[in-house]
């Protein structure tokens, strides 16, 4: 999260895959919140502004694994 704010990239550019750790996990939650988690820094909540994201808001069923890339990003960029 640190370089993407070194890079400007929390305020106005779509990010893009090679931006996250390798590792990193997208996920979707309630069909149009574009959460990621990266291990070691916690899950980030990417609608509008990106910002770590409490956990105990996820359910079972209320969220699953986005099913690429493209469908993460687009899901941030129709928040903005």
């Amino acid at each position: 999260m640190k370089g993407l704010l070194a890079r400007g990239l929390l305020s106005r550019d779509l990010p893009r895959r090679s931006d996250f750790p390798a590792d990193a996990e997208f996920h979707i939650k309630e069909f149009d919140i574009p959460l990621v988690f990266i291990p070691g820094q916690g899950w980030f909540n990417w609608f509008g502004t990106p910002r770590p994201y409490d956990v105990s808001g996820l359910k079972l069923g209320n969220n699953w694994p986005a099913t690429s890339f493209e469908e993460w990003v687009a899901l941030v960029s129709d928040s903005r």
